[in-house]
């Protein structure tokens, strides 16, 4: 019961002092500020999925070296030609897939070396790709305020979660991805990522109607969901607990931004679509 309490106390210090370093920036640094948190969150990313993705007793250390250089690039070049996306993309995995293909030979096996090539593809498109729309969404009207939509939909529905199954939670959600999730939590987490944002939309963006911030709550709240899960299957079959250590009580930037990283596309589209023009 003391290390429940610890670890949960861990828990709130490092989230409370993770939240009040992201809003001194955005209130601080204003656009700018939020570009800096972006960028940190990604390289963190992109070095934690390395190490869940390439096991340096299977994989030479080049391939992890190769990703790292491949996925800064992506970012880089998407940040700043953001309409080229695809092409950034394509290029990005050329270079990765060609180089690894070249680095393993006759060093790795093939069962080996099929699921390397396939977690960069997929490192890119979760690390760099999803989360770079958080990236243009800052860049929107009202994109400060926007950003502030997608922590509050996604923290809240996190919490509510974690509560609502440790409180009610008697069915299995998925258990052979992730043992503790349970039903009575996930659709806690649906109601806090509805409440939470849309309380705050109806004080921030008074012209869209509310019920069209509900709906899309539900939804966002979802794909949130749905990343934590994909990230756990990742560190199931890494077979690790926690993708880093960063957060005291939550592991590294993968354990607390999974939800994150897969619900900035989404946020993105709908701040285009209600935007008065």
């Amino acid at each position: 019961m003391a290390d429940t309490k610890t670890t949960f106390l861990k828990r709130v210090i490092s989230a409370v002092l993770a939240a009040s370093l992201v809003l001194a920036l955005g209130w601080f640094g204003g656009k700018f500020g939020l570009y800096v948190v972006c960028s940190v969150a990604i390289i963190l990313g992109i070095r934690e999925f390395s190490r869940l993705a390439f096991k340096k007793d299977v994989i030479p250390a080049s391939v992890t070296y190769l990703f790292w250089f491949t996925s800064i690039l992506f970012y880089i070049a998407m940040t700043d030609w953001y309409e080229l996306g695809l092409l950034w993309f394509a290029l990005a995995n050329v270079l990765f897939l060609s180089g690894t293909l070249w680095l393993c030979r006759s060093k790795v096996s093939n069962d080996a070396l099929l699921p390397a090539l396939a977690f960069g593809t997929f490192g890119m498109a979760y690390c760099v790709l999803l989360p770079n729309f958080a990236v243009q969404t800052i860049k929107t009207e009202n994109g400060e305020q926007w950003f502030l939509f997608l922590m509050i939909v996604v923290f809240f529905g996190d919490t509510f979660a974690y509560f609502g199954g440790r409180f009610f939670g008697k069915h299995r959600l998925m258990p052979e991805v992730s043992p503790k999730k349970t039903i009575e939590g996930a659709v806690s987490g649906l109601i806090g990522s509805a409440l939470g944002g849309t309380v705050h939309a109806a004080i921030v963006f008074p012209f869209v109607p509310w019920y069209q911030f509900v709906l899309f709550c539900i939804l966002c709240g979802l794909a949130a969901q749905s990343g934590d899960l994909i990230m756990s299957l990742v560190k199931r079959v890494a077979r690790v607990k926690d993708s880093g250590h960063i957060m005291p009580g939550h592991g590294g930037i993968l354990d607390r931004l999974d939800g994150i990283f897969i619900a900035c596309p989404l946020v993105y589209t709908f701040a285009l679509y209600v935007t008065p023009t």
